[in-house]
């Protein structure tokens, strides 16, 4: 397993999805991963040393973690399958250790909370580095505009979403759009990245 750690938020400037990044601990192998906007937020919460007064849910499930007087040892991104990422969180109790099965956004949310390390298959990376140079080949390519979605479906879609990336939106301004890093290189690293990735290669929490 390699050992990542969260680089930054984002927002997908076509989608308007929000972007978990991860970065290898010792290089420059990084895993994007789009989630959604609440899973996001708690993510966010962490990186800008956000206090609430009262715990949201990871802070609850971690908080009940401890009271049963266990902990979690760290979070595992296990596979990739039809887009989709699987994750596992790795507890240890009373009765040995234990595997969870979750989403890779809750898996990151609770590790941030937890100070737990973040775990990726390197199968996963493979894959997702291989679906990277397709899209970038793709790019390189004319390709036929997109087919529009219907225009009824997409104002649903898009009212229902507007509020939840508003929200993240206003989170993620504070800081830019990656918490913590100061270095044009890696913004430019950042951006071509995003370039990069079509819907079609995109992997989901």
């Amino acid at each position: 397993m390699v050992e990542m750690r969260v680089f930054g938020l984002t927002i997908d400037p076509q989608t308007k999805t929000p972007i978990v990044i991860l970065r290898e601990m010792d290089g420059d192998v990084v895993l994007p991963i789009w989630v959604g906007a609440m899973e996001a937020m708690a993510v966010s919460l962490v990186l800008n040393n956000e206090r609430l007064p009262r715990p949201l849910t990871h802070d609850l499930l971690l908080m009940s973690i401890n009271a049963l007087k266990a902990e979690l040892v760290n979070v595992e991104i296990t596979d990739l399958k039809d887009g989709v990422y699987y994750a596992l969180l790795v507890l240890r109790g009373p009765e040995g250790r234990v595997r969870v099965d979750c989403r890779p956004s809750d898996a990151i949310a609770l590790a941030l909370r937890a100070g737990a390390s973040i775990l990726v298959n390197p199968d996963v990376l493979r894959r997702s580095a291989e679906a990277q140079n397709k899209a970038e080949e793709r790019l390189r390519e004319e390709t036929p505009p997109v087919q529009p979605a219907d225009a009824a479906t997409d104002m649903v879609r898009k009212a229902g979403a507007r509020k939840e990336v508003d929200m993240l939106n206003g989170l993620l301004s504070r800081h830019g759009s990656l918490p913590g890093e100061d270095d044009p290189d890696e913004d430019q690293k950042f951006s071509d990245l995003l370039r990069s990735l079509d819907p079609v290669s995109r992997r989901k929490m």
